[in-house]
């Protein structure tokens, strides 16, 4: 049964990787103060460019500017992801420079456990009232989910809450009372796998600002917000510990080993402001899978 193999990775990358243990099927690592302030820095250009708003160093009033401009969505999804686009490819490339590095130091004793990295991690305004358009949509991540819905089974979730209200409007998980391989099958849409849920009960783990999450894919979770919460920025992506590969159709964003972006390599970005999102190539795939290239730098 598989549930035991996932126990198993986890505690595995919990002792290789010295991390904290929050739960059979997640582990965390608190960010030191430094690191984590430069990070959160180039976050905040990031969606400063993308958003066209001013930057600010204080998270509460850079907040504020945000909900200022939630009506700006030339660059946000409806699940809130803040898409890359030309204009502001350098401050991308910052985030990912700084997101490789931030991995490779946490792996650092043990680099071989993760055969696939992800290159397209998501920046997250997860705004205090859902966005209009995402309501209903059955890829909602206010849904509970599974990540491995769409990635395939054998992945690992990586969440990193950065600023805003985390205490409000923050992740919700939910562990296996009974579990069965088909609870992480492969579906088009969230709302068809819901039927899982009556085999899923909710655990008390509020991940913390500053702290980096890994979660099995069997940890199903979504987006919860109390009444009157706030904004909240945060980093998902995930990865893949284990002889095992993602979906078919996501494979484009993982690589074997982590980049050194900024040193070997940049990240270009074909679309500029003035057009849509990229078509996703199916309904498995990234909304930036036809819009990013990578440049090699000799």
């Amino acid at each position: 049964m598989s549930l035991l193999y996932r126990k198993k990775r986890i505690n595995k990358i919990c002792k290789e990787w010295n991390l904290k243990r929050n739960h059979d099927l997640m582990v965390s690592h608190k960010l030191d103060k430094n690191t984590f302030f430069d990070f959160k820095l180039k976050v905040k250009l990031y969606i400063s460019r993308a958003l066209n708003i001013k930057f600010e160093n204080d998270d509460k009033i850079f907040v504020k500017k945000v909900n200022l401009a939630r009506s700006n969505r030339t660059n946000v999804t409806p699940n809130g992801a803040v898409v890359p686009k030309k204009e502001f490819q350098l401050e991308y490339n910052m985030i990912l420079r700084d997101w490789c590095k931030i991995i490779k130091k946490l792996i650092r004793k043990n680099p071989s456990l993760i055969t696939r990295f992800r290159t397209t991690p998501n920046i997250r305004i997860k705004y205090g009232k859902e966005l209009d358009d995402n309501l209903g949509r059955g890829l909602s991540t206010s849904l509970p989910h599974s990540d491995g819905w769409v990635e395939g089974p054998w992945g690992m979730n990586c969440f990193f809450p950065l600023f805003g209200d985390a205490k409000n409007n923050n992740l919700v998980y939910y562990e296996p009372i009974t579990f069965k391989e088909k609870m992480i099958s492969t579906a088009a849409t969230y709302t068809e796998m819901q039927w899982v849920m009556k085999y899923f009960k909710k655990i008390k783990i509020k991940p913390q600002i500053g702290s980096i999450y890994f979660s099995d894919y069997a940890l199903i979770h979504n987006t919860f917000r109390n009444r009157n919460s706030g904004t909240r920025i945060s980093i998902d992506t995930t990865l893949f510990v284990g002889d095992h590969k993602p979906h078919k159709d996501r494979e484009k964003e993982y690589r074997k080993n982590i980049p050194e972006v900024g040193l070997d390599e940049i990240v270009r970005v074909r679309n500029s402001e003035s057009k849509k999102f990229s078509e996703k190539s199916s309904v498995f795939s990234h909304y930036t899978a036809n819009s990013l290239k990578t440049i090699k730098l000799n």
